[in-house]
């Protein structure tokens, strides 16, 4: 009888341990299908999402859909193997996995509704217990002082750094589904300040530009990847799990083809091949912010019919006749990364010395354009491509 409990109890550990490695094998999955969705239209722009904002916002409007609107929800995030509650559990285990002490990363949710609605109480709850989201009744008729008040929520949740996401609400709209995630760390290994130069970057074949460039001569992970044709280098941060990946393509005009390619690419695949190496890095410092509605590029992805009259959200109000179609899903985000380290930040709205000498020296120059990741063992937090300056 005990070897039987035994066995059961090891059956159930590893089927655990896989769907949870599924579950995030498909949360990387539609992170990297959205992005190259909306970078392979954005090659002459720097470009930043964060994935994990956009999955949370449509996983919480997938708990709240029903019939053919949470059918494509479900098949676009890649979740047909889980059951709603499932996928609620599995976000609240992504919302608590991050809490580490000297680094700020912090994600929000909230759903705004209009003020004669009334939201199910089985949905309220699992937004509060899974999404670490609440709820506001809201006047969007009165177009000013919702604009106002959804963007003053998004300021504070990532420390005023994403200012004025929405700029009009329509007047019909019912639900709104705002998210919000900040992130602010230094790196393991800071940069010299007094070794950053200006130097050339390679917008294209004919443009060139001269950028202030970081240096250092140290110890890193540091790959090659033969089937990307590019070499990548992994960037610590203090006091977390999450890491940097920069990408860079062996050919000054290659950041589409590498994008294609990164199309549901295996992560943890690429990190068993990172090796420890003396790495010779010039790394151009950078900052932007970029705004865009997912709408037309998750309609790409399959998700259609919560942004027509058909749309079904019935598992959000209670008794509501009123159809809850989402007109626009809006998301700004924001970078800064310096020789300290790396600040970021995102907002959507649905609605030092070579320890010794190495044999084998390697260079990390990024001096043309390159892709960034961060991310940790759970998931794609920001990711994004340096076009131009």
């Amino acid at each position: 009888m005990k070897w039987c409990l035994v066995v059961v109890f090891l059956l159930n550990y590893f089927l655990s341990r896989y769907v949870a490695a599924n579950v995030i094998q498909d949360r990387n999955l539609f992170a990297t299908e959205l992005f190259q969705t909306i970078a392979s239209e954005k090659q002459n722009e720097n470009v930043i999402i964060s994935p994990v904002a956009i999955q949370t916002a449509l996983g919480l409007a997938y708990y709240g859909a029903d019939g053919k609107t949470a059918k494509e929800l479900q098949r676009s995030l890649h979740a047909q193997s889980q059951s709603r509650s499932g996928i609620a559990k599995s976000y609240y285990k992504l919302l608590h996995s991050f809490v580490k002490p000297k680094t700020t990363l912090e994600i929000a949710n909230k759903i705004y509704a209009k003020d004669e609605l009334v939201i199910e109480p089985e949905f309220r709850e699992a937004a509060e217990k899974y999404f670490d989201s609440d709820a506001e009744q809201l006047d969007f008729t009165d177009e000013p002082k919702a604009v106002e008040l959804i963007n003053k929520w998004l300021a504070e949740k990532t420390n005023g750094k994403i200012q004025n996401v929405l700029s009009n609400v329509e007047p019909d709209i019912n639900v709104a589904l705002v998210n919000a995630i900040y992130f602010k760390a230094k790196w393991a290994r800071p940069f010299m300040d007094d070794a950053t130069s200006d130097r050339v970057f390679f917008i294209n074949a004919n443009e060139t530009v001269k950028v202030p460039t970081m240096f250092a001569d140290n110890w890193y992970n540091y790959a090659e990847y033969e089937e990307l044709d590019a070499k990548a280098i992994e960037l610590f941060f203090e006091n977390t799990d999450l890491r940097m990946w920069f990408i860079l393509p062996n050919q000054r005009n290659g950041l589409y083809e590498l994008e294609q390619k990164l199309k549901g690419v295996d992560f943890d695949e690429l990190e068993k091949r990172w090796e420890w190496s003396s790495v010779t890095v010039n790394l151009p410092k950078f900052g932007f912010e970029f705004d865009t509605d997912l709408k037309p590029y998750l309609l790409k992805l399959g998700i259609k019919t919560m942004f027509t009259d058909e749309a079904d959200f019935s598992n959000i109000f209670h008794e509501s006749p009123i159809s809850t179609r989402v007109s626009r899903v809006q998301h700004k985000a924001f970078i800064d990364v310096n020789e300290i380290g790396c600040e970021a930040a995102a907002a959507s709205v649905a609605v030092g010395v070579p320890m010794s000498l190495p044999w084998d020296p390697k260079t990390f120059i990024a001096d043309h354009p390159f892709v960034f990741i961060i991310r940790d063992p759970h998931a794609i937090y920001f990711t994004g491509h340096i076009a131009r300056f």
